[in-house]
């Protein structure tokens, strides 16, 4: 799991999220399930949530590309 260390340990969890980009959930790096398009990432920030990767049946609304596991929770 990515934990902030040191001292950012004391609650700086803004420092590892990124928001779905469909219904704007945030999701947090280390606890959630993250899908992202390695296409429309940089360009659009195309994180999704997996309750809206699974709506988009795993594709990319921007590009049709597939969508690919970014970080599993262990």
């Amino acid at each position: 799991m990515l934990k902030p260390r040191g001292c950012n340990s004391s609650g700086h969890k803004g420092w590892y999220e990124v928001k779905c980009r469909i219904c704007a959930k945030k999701i947090y790096l280390g606890d959630d399930i993250i899908y992202y398009c390695p296409k429309c990432a940089q360009k659009y920030d195309a994180y999704f949530c997996l309750a809206d990767a699974k709506r988009v049946y795993m594709r990319c609304p921007y590009c049709e590309g597939e969508l690919q596991l970014f970080i599993q929770t262990t």
